[in-house]
């Protein structure tokens, strides 16, 4: 938990908040019981360990993600006489002051006389004075001592001999008297609202009666009906210790863990390298591992299915069961696409055809590979495949490329379409124009990109440049290599922006965004343009209506013109149909985008030039001058800026 959050949560505003509903419970949202212990103790001040929880619901979530959380738990704060729990600390039962060394720095303590009564006698041990301590062998001292514990007949001068030799150690002075039972020191136990913590307090006793032992504190946990879980060397030792007035935890439940769900393990690689390898500041790229092609043979394993597990009951310190959830099975047809089957065991995921693997969301498929030895041109025409695209020439202006699966091309792409639902990759380059694009569902993977359009639904990754290309990436958009280097046009990404130069030294616009989907801002985008066109249909329907009305008011309208107004009386009835549809639709969009809102940066390893205009989120900020090996990120509203965080992981979305 970061400092800033603590501060808030120990402040008089926050405390007065909950104070005015319950002081002794706070009801958080928290992404893991554990989070929720440390900040139910930051509110209350006090440790974890007297702090109790019950969970009310799970999943629940909340308007724009405040107060969102995987539990919504209420934290009860048990409040003892000296606010501490007993949990096995070592110190003696009589020691009000603490026993502190700093360094070899020993604390001066004069004699220490202590008694103890129990079941089969009284003991006694006297301490010698530590450091500059007094030392203490006045009789009188220890027969104060012994009156206030209430023993009257003991072994005088065993007990003279004792406090003499100051050994620390126990011994034997006398029987105890067993009519002082009603002095005896007296036992009181809580249980914790969930029933999982039982605490037992001892008290201490008083004119001659004595300590309770272990077997009083487990005929009490017996009687009460506290069978389970009990904390037998943790009781013993706070008795050997003579905790007295301190809660004791006497007795812990054992939580339920709930079924894991089936799930699939894939034995193939699914994901294929989406980052290639920099060798080094003044080497190149390495390509050799960058296909994005993984072939399988008929009969070839693909993937395992792992069963669903039954998990552990739990149980309460009562000895009462407490339910798990087994874990769900996975239905056969949510994970098996086209061309693979299961085997016959229902253990496995077979490949029923030679070709490439693809992960489309859940369904697991085979594709076939189609593959062009040469460019694409006019001997091959446009290209459009149900499976993946393996061009090994280039792709020259004016064709298209269309693939269910990726596309891999191993020269470069002109002026011309690409479009697939996996990763393209152009081991060289892409040199289009204004109405040319590449759109990929998952990752766009090229040498240098100019004056072009690309979308990917994850991340752009760039060797070397992008020149004056407008950009999209769902993810990330990463630069890589010597160069490495982006300037002018627009350069939009979810998470990250991350290069070695942002901006252009000629000063051309080089406009920067992330921190929104480019996805979901497109089809506001769209949404918005639907909407202007309709103002405007709607505008003249309205106008042609009110014509034709004016008209029929002078003359009756012939049938042809009545047909006419009815007809744009239905035009304009669907038109605002489909306005008011559209206004809803940004709005649900909008506000998803609010609910969606990530931590995102854009980053220059090794400088940021002036003229880039930054928008993270919905902060915006314009570059005035040129920054050396910086990251910018939005906080409270404001882009702010710190030291290069350092250059992008090979990870997947």
């Amino acid at each position: 938990m970061n400092e800033l959050k603590r501060k808030i949560l120990q402040s008089n505003f926050y405390k007065n908040i909950y104070n005015a509903h319950d002081s002794h419970s706070v009801e958080l949202y928290v992404s893991s019981l554990e989070q929720g212990m440390q900040e139910a103790a930051a509110i209350f001040q006090c440790p974890v360990y007297e702090l109790t929880y019950k969970v009310i619901r799970e999943k629940s979530r909340s308007f724009l993600g405040i107060g969102g959380g995987k539990y919504f738990v209420r934290y009860t704060h048990i409040e003892y006489e000296k606010s501490k729990i007993y949990m096995g600390a070592d110190k003696d039962y009589t020691s009000i002051e603490q026993e502190s060394e700093e360094g070899n720095l020993l604390v001066d303590k004069d004699t220490k006389i202590i008694i103890r009564v129990k079941r089969n006698g009284v003991f006694l041990k006297v301490s010698p004075p530590v450091a500059g301590g007094k030392r203490i062998d006045d009789i009188t001292a220890l027969e104060s001592k012994l009156i206030e514990a209430g023993i009257k007949e003991y072994d005088a001068n065993l007990a003279k001999d004792i406090l003499d030799k100051q050994k620390g150690e126990y011994e034997k002075i006398a029987e105890w008297d067993s009519s002082k039972s009603a002095f005896n020191a007296k036992l009181n136990y809580s249980v914790s609202e969930d029933k999982m913590q039982a605490f037992v307090t001892i008290g201490k006793p008083s004119n001659g009666g004595r300590e309770m032992d272990f077997e009083d504190v487990k005929e009490l946990l017996e009687n009460s009906g506290i069978v389970f879980g009990i904390h037998e060397d943790n009781i013993k030792k706070s008795l050997e210790d003579g905790t007295f007035d301190i809660p004791i935890l006497a007795a812990e439940g054992k939580h339920p863990i709930n079924g894991n769900n089936a799930r699939i393990e894939f034995l193939v690689n699914v994901n294929k390298k989406i980052i290639p390898d920099f060798i080094g500041e003044e080497e190149s790229i390495d390509y050799k591992d960058l296909s994005i092609v993984e072939n399988v043979e008929e009969g070839q394993q693909l993937a395992e299915k792992i069963e669903a597990t039954k998990g552990e009951e739990g149980i309460t310190v009562f000895g009462d069961k407490i339910e798990t959830k087994i874990g769900k099975d996975i239905e056969t047809k949510e994970v098996l696409g086209k061309n693979v089957k299961m085997s016959d065991d229902n253990k496995f995921i077979l490949a029923t055809i030679n070709g490439q693997v693809v992960l489309n969301g859940k369904l697991l498929s085979v594709e076939p590979i189609f593959e062009v030895a040469k460019d694409v041109g006019p001997e091959t025409g446009n290209i459009n495949f149900i499976g993946s695209v393996l061009v090994k020439g280039s792709v020259n202006d004016n064709y298209s490329i269309k693939a269910e699966g990726n596309i891999d091309i191993q020269g470069t792409v002109g002026k011309c379409n690409l479009e697939a639902k996996g990763d393209i990759m152009v081991k060289l380059g892409i040199q289009g124009n204004e109405n040319s694009f590449v759109k990929a569902g998952g990752d766009v993977i090229a040498k240098f990109i100019q004056f072009s359009n690309v979308e990917a639904g994850n991340n752009v990754v760039v060797t070397e440049a992008i020149l004056n290309s407008n950009i999209d990436a769902d993810n990330r958009i990463i630069l890589i290599g010597k160069r490495a280097s982006a300037s002018g046009g627009r350069l939009r990404a979810l998470n990250e922006v991350n290069g070695k130069v942002l901006g252009s030294q000629a000063g051309s616009k080089t406009l920067i965004e992330t921190g929104v989907s480019p996805a979901k801002r497109r089809a506001i985008e769209e949404m918005e343009k639907e909407k202007e066109e309709l103002d405007m249909a709607i505008e003249e329907l309205e106008r042609g209506i009110k014509s034709l009305e004016k008209a029929a008011k002078i003359k009756k309208l012939d049938d042809e013109k009545k047909e006419q107004l009815q007809s744009l009386k239905e035009q304009l009835e669907q038109s605002n149909s489909r306005r008011e549809e559209v206004v809803l639709n940004r709005e649900s969009v909008i506000q998803q985008l609010e609910i969606e809102k990530v931590d995102s940066t854009i980053s220059a390893g090794k400088e940021m030039l002036s003229g880039v205009e930054l928008v993270i989120g919905s902060a915006e900020f314009s570059i005035r001058q040129n920054y050396k090996a910086i990251t910018f990120y939005e906080e409270n509203g404001m882009v702010m800026s710190e030291k290069y965080r350092g250059e992008p992981k090979n990870d997947k979305k």
